[in-house]
């Protein structure tokens, strides 16, 4: 049955990657990269190399870090949810000298960068406050984004979710 269920798209992500190709096409460019240590108890029980993989989905992960000839630029997009990148932001640089990953850069100077396709109103001050430089971008496609968003709460698009969702039910899916 067709258009039963979706496939997630990762709107972010791709958000991301284009902005760095965008912005810093000729910069080394780390994307999702952890942040933080891995517990000693790991390293002593599975070995430095091991423990550093296996811990991964427990350390924070920055969108992107941008490492210039003098600088790191740590990227926090968002595409939506502007608050919950720049309160994520600062604790990231806090991170960063500890992160075995970034240890030849820790002593760089380190920027903090939202991203976001639209100024939200309230962040300048926050921003200037915080240090946190806000850039926005807006690709073309990103359109198709907010129109699917604004789309979502119509009747129409209630409806459709109410069917798929019954369909669902009578195969034993809830």
């Amino acid at each position: 049955m067709p258009g039963l269920t979706k496939i997630r798209a990762d709107w972010e992500h791709r958000y991301v990657a284009d902005f760095v190709l965008h912005k810093f096409p000729n910069e080394m460019v780390k994307l999702r990269c952890p942040l933080g240590t891995v517990p000693e108890l790991w390293v002593q029980e599975l070995g430095f190399g091991k423990a550093l993989k296996s811990y991964r989905p427990y350390r924070p992960e920055v969108d992107a870090i941008v490492i210039t000839g003098e600088k790191l630029i740590l990227i926090e997009a968002k595409i939506m949810k502007v608050l919950d990148g720049m309160s994520k932001l600062p604790i990231y640089r806090l991170l960063v000298p500890e992160t075995p990953e970034l240890k030849d850069f820790a002593e760089m100077p380190t920027e903090m960068w939202l991203v976001t396709p639209k100024k939200p109103g309230w962040e300048e001050r926050v921003a200037k406050e915080l240090n946190i430089h806000v850039e926005i971008f807006m690709p073309e496609w990103i359109r198709e984004y907010y129109e699917q968003q604004e789309k979502y709460w119509t009747a129409e698009e209630r409806l459709k979710r109410l069917k798929r969702k019954e369909v669902l039910k009578s195969l034993g899916y809830y």
